[in-house]
């Protein structure tokens, strides 16, 4: 079964939009505005943090986008009791969102910005920006789940 090519482009568009959100955070004015008052150390640790979160991030997208291929692909060689196109689609995005979810939130992180901070002002600050970066890579996550739900659904046709 050859999936619909137009809806994989629609995928693909939502795969460079989760792209683009989680590496536009750096141009939000509030994480902006965090950056520009951290010394240089840190920045640097910031920094060290920020790139670690990402490749957790995109590792945990693309564990759950290999095994939303592999639930495609035993459902497009089963002969007999196939599922819906509708059950593939909520299968394999909820198996995508929750494998994303979970290695990000349980694999172990090597640093926390809160180990640098000093003072009031500068955790007020974090918690500020923190909150900002919440906002960005849960968008980043709704694109992704948007993405595979529609790659899952190009397998309809």
């Amino acid at each position: 079964m050859a999936p619909c090519s137009i809806t994989c482009l629609f995928s693909a568009v939502f795969i460079v939009a989760m792209i683009f959100m989680t590496n536009s955070m750096s141009t939000n004015q509030t994480i902006k505005t965090y950056e520009h008052q951290l010394s240089p150390e840190l920045k640097q640790t910031y920094n060290d943090i920020r790139e670690e979160r990402t490749r957790i991030f995109y590792f945990g997208y693309i564990l759950g986008f290999a095994l939303a291929i592999v639930i495609i692909a035993y459902n497009t060689q089963i002969k007999n009791n196939k599922m819906s196109w509708q059950s593939m689609v909520c299968l394999t995005v909820s198996v995508a969102f929750i494998t994303n979810y979970f290695y990000y939130i349980l694999t172990p992180k090597t640093k926390w910005m809160l180990d640098s901070i000093d003072n009031k002002d500068e955790a007020r600050a974090w918690l500020k920006m923190y909150k900002s970066m919440q906002t960005y890579y849960h968008g980043g996550l709704a694109f992704g789940v948007i993405a595979i739900g529609l790659f899952a659904f190009a397998f309809r046709c």
